[in-house]
C-alpha cells in the first residue's frame, strides 16, 4: 500500500507534468460542458519554476483532442518553446501574456471562454441592474464571486496588439474574475484546479440570474453582511475543495474514455518509488 498523499499535498506539488494533465482535462470538461467555441477560445497555465512561459493551446484543435503532449509552452515574446511546427491564436498570446505578468502568483492559471450564460451578462445594459453589476449577488453560487469581479466596459473588438492585452491585464489586476463587455469572461487561479472551480460555478451563477431575469420579476439580494461572511467560508478551503471537484471530473472522463490513460489517479514519483517496509 503506498503512502498517504493528501489533497492538500498534491494542490502544492505542481510539476509541469501535472499542470499539463490538469490543463488537458479541463479543456475537455470545458467541451463536454458546451463551454467553449469551435476551435477558439483559450485556457492557459504558467510553467512551474518559470515567470516568463506558460502552457497553451495550439491553434486548430478542438478542445475534446487537447491532450497532455499536444499542449504547448510560449514565452513573453510568442516563441513557441517545444513545437515549432505548432501555432498559438494572436489573441490567445496577447490576453494570457498580460495577464500573467500582471500578477504571476494570483494568475497561475487563466481561463478565457465566451461561456454562454456569463457571456450573455456581458451583452446587457449593466445600469439597469442593482448597483450596476453584472452579477447579482441573487444565489448562493453567486456569493463565490463577491467582491472579486472586475468589470471591463470597453470593447474594442479582437484583442491583437500587446496594448489591448496590458489594458485588460490591468483591469483585472486586483481580481480573479472578468466580465469583458461584449466579449466573454476571464477567470484566474493560482491552480487550474481553483480557476476551473470558478469557471465552473461562475456559468452556474450566471445561468440561474438569467434565468430569474426571464420571469421579470424583480431579483432579490443576499444581504451584504451575508454574503461577506459566505465568501469567506468558500474561499477558506478553496483549494481542497477545488482539487476534490476536478479529480471527480477527471474520473467522469476516464469512465467514459478508457484510452485515457494519463487521466488515472496520479501518484507522485517519490512515493511511487519507495516500497512499503513489509516487502524488504
Amino acid at each position: 500500500k503506498l503512502p498517504t498523499f493528501s489533497i492538500l499535498d498534491r494542490a502544492m506539488t505542481q510539476t509541469e507534468a501535472s499542470v499539463r494533465n490538469d490543463l488537458a482535462a479541463v479543456y475537455r470538461i470545458c467541451h463536454k460542458l458546451g463551454l467553449n467555441e469551435g476551435v477558439c477560445n483559450h485556457l492557459s497555465a504558467a510553467v512551474p519554476g518559470y515567470s516568463d512561459r506558460f502552457l497553451v493551446i495550439p491553434y486548430g484543435l478542438l478542445w475534446s483532442e487537447v491532450t497532455p503532449e499536444n499542449l504547448v509552452v510560449i514565452d513573453s515574446t510568442g516563441m513557441v518553446i517545444n513545437n515549432t511546427s505548432a501555432e498559438v491564436e494572436i489573441t490567445a498570446f496577447q490576453i494570457h501574456r498580460a495577464i500573467h505578468e500582471a500578477n504571476p502568483q494570483k494568475n497561475r492559471a487563466v481561463l478565457h471562454t465566451h461561456m454562454p450564460y456569463a457571456t450573455a451578462l456581458c451583452c446587457v445594459q449593466n445600469d439597469s441592474l442593482p448597483n450596476g453589476e453584472r452579477l447579482q449577488m441573487c444565489c448562493q453560487n453567486a456569493l463565490r464571486f463577491w467582491n472579486a469581479i472586475s468589470y471591463d466596459e470597453i470593447f474594442k473588438g479582437l484583442v491583437l496588439d500587446p496594448e489591448e492585452g496590458n489594458r485588460l491585464a490591468e483591469t483585472f489586476r486586483e481580481k480573479s474574475v472578468g466580465l469583458q463587455r461584449h466579449h466573454g469572461v476571464v477567470v484566474c487561479g493560482s491552480t487550474v484546479a481553483e480557476a476551473f472551480d470558478d469557471l465552473y460555478f461562475l456559468e452556474q451563477a450566471a445561468r440561474i440570474q438569467v434565468l430569474a431575469m426571464q420571469t421579470n420579476l424583480p431579483l432579490v439580494l443576499v444581504d451584504e453582511e451575508v454574503c461577506k461572511l459566505t465568501k469567506e467560508v468558500f474561499d477558506k478551503d478553496k483549494p481542497k475543495y477545488a482539487r476534490t471537484h476536478l479529480d471527480a471530473w477527471k474520473r467522469q472522463l476516464l469512465r467514459e474514455d478508457p484510452t485515457l490513460r494519463w487521466l488515472e489517479p496520479w501518484v507522485p514519483m517519490a512515493h511511487a518509488d519507495v516500497l512499503p517496509l513489509s516487502r524488504l
